[in-house]
């Protein structure tokens, strides 16, 4: 059984339980959770064993985003400047390919606050369940940022254009019953309901057939493969300047002077 510093890895029969374990941080995501996730999805893309992946987090929070302390999780100017550049991907960097290219379906538990990369790489799982306690957010506007892990094509997809510009725009967070109002949720239950009704079909999937899971899930997402490659070339490029901007500095800074930014469109 592989062992991660911030991520729990366990097999319960043929689902993969993956939580995030950062609790006191509301597991925000800094560069060792961005490495331990990322190789934690290859473990279960890779073991045959494993039919169904569930991703859930640790304590009263889902994924507070990144941890601002920690540069964005860990990715840097660099990082990007290779990317964008060169088209390489560090291999200490998730992607939404980490979670769209494992055969098997992914369930998300959401048990708390899902904001920032929290909630996007939600939308790169295949049914999101939350709890009533659950609330989401896109707030990368609030730290001058675009949102990361394909946001911008999925969210759309999910929910409306209208209703995701007003979410990326405005950075607000909604709770689990709005979340379920406008489609970004499969459903909600209570607290105390979610992990039994998670795995009860967790457990149903791995019963089915995997391989028409698979090419069923890669099915799905062939219909709009060619522009989701493009707009993660976009996300990236996009990013890799905002990251570069005045602003985004001034966001980080004030977060941790706990302030209100300016803003200079600088």
């Amino acid at each position: 059984m592989p062992k991660f510093e911030t991520v729990l890895y366990e097999k319960r029969g043929g689902v993969a339980v993956i939580t995030l374990n950062r609790p006191e941080k509301l597991n925000a995501l800094n560069s060792q959770m961005n490495k331990d996730l990322k190789y934690a999805f290859r473990e279960a893309r890779d073991d045959p064993e494993v039919r169904v992946v569930v991703l859930t987090g640790a304590g009263r929070g889902f994924c507070s985003g990144a941890d601002i302390s920690d540069f964005a999780g860990g990715v840097t100017l660099e990082d990007f400047r290779r990317m964008t550049e060169q088209g390489v991907v560090p291999e200490t960097i998730i992607t939404p390919y980490d979670l769209i290219d494992v055969p098997k379906p992914i369930i998300a538990a959401v048990n708390g606050v899902a904001v920032g990369f929290g909630m996007n790489v939600l939308l790169n799982c295949d049914i999101i369940i939350a709890s009533e306690a659950a609330s989401f957010g896109e707030f990368f506007i609030r730290m001058g940022l675009i949102p990361d892990m394909n946001g911008s094509l999925l969210l759309p997809m999910l929910v409306g254009i209208h209703k995701a510009k007003e979410l990326i725009f405005t950075g607000d967070r909604i709770s689990a019953q709005e979340a379920l109002r406008i489609g970004l949720v499969n459903r909600v239950v209570p607290p105390d309901e979610l992990m039994p009704t998670v795995m009860e079909l967790a457990n149903r999937l791995a019963e089915g057939p995997p391989l028409a899971l698979a090419m069923s899930k890669k099915l799905i997402h062939e219909g709009f493969r060619k522009i989701f490659d493009e707009m993660i070339v976009k996300e990236v490029q996009y990013q890799a300047k905002l990251y570069a901007s005045e602003d985004h500095r001034e966001a980080a800074l004030a977060f941790l002077e706990k302030r209100k930014p300016v803003f200079r469109g600088k």
